[in-house]
């Protein structure tokens, strides 16, 4: 029994070696994306996003915040969150607002990568209203890219996140339809 458990704590660190690495691996990344605006004066125009990641959320970072959550409740989780700095998401040369990233996770997929992005609900445009449901507290960024880094992706204003029993944030519920981002490219 005693060589069963050192095997499976063995497995176990190996497995959370290798997922801390391959998000290190996967640090200082920069995609450019192109956002669709669907209101104001400027509707219909693509307005030129920098999304740089700075380093991938690991499992222990999201079981750190389940903890507090689960412990501490609502407010204290929100304040850990916030402390997270994981990147951030900048519009260039237009109307707008910087947002950081505060969970980050990217997926190996056959074909390439499948990039969540978490962070505080606020609209892009500073100028705008928006309809508050206190359920959705959340903004998601899913980024789909190939091998060679290039691809689309969606941005979920307002969303509703869960834990994942593998150690990661996922989106659990939307409120308003995704904005469409296209000419997603990995620019290191």
């Amino acid at each position: 029994m005693e060589k069963s458990n050192k095997k499976n704590y063995s497995a176990c660190a190996l497995l959370a070696f290798c997922l801390s690495l391959s998000a290190a691996l996967w640090a200082n990344e920069e995609f450019q994306a192109r956002l669709l605006t669907y209101a104001g004066p400027q509707a219909g125009m693509a307005e030129k996003l920098i999304i740089s990641i700075e380093s991938y959320s690991t499992p222990d970072e999201v079981y750190q915040l389940r903890e507090i959550f689960e412990k501490n409740g609502y407010d204290p989780f929100m304040a850990a969150f916030f402390r997270i700095n994981k990147g951030n998401i900048r519009p260039v040369g237009g109307r707008g607002v910087k947002l950081n990233i505060h969970v980050a996770h990217s997926i190996q997929k056959d074909n390439g990568r499948q990039i969540f992005l978490f962070t505080q609900r606020q609209s892009w445009d500073t100028g705008a209203r928006q309809r508050i449901d206190r359920r959705f507290n959340f903004m998601v960024i899913e980024l789909n890219v190939n091998k060679k880094g290039k691809g689309n992706g969606k941005i979920y204003d307002q969303a509703s996140i869960r834990f994942s029993p593998s150690g990661t944030l996922e989106m659990e519920a939307f409120n308003s339809p995704p904005q469409q981002l296209f000419g997603v490219s990995l620019l290191k």
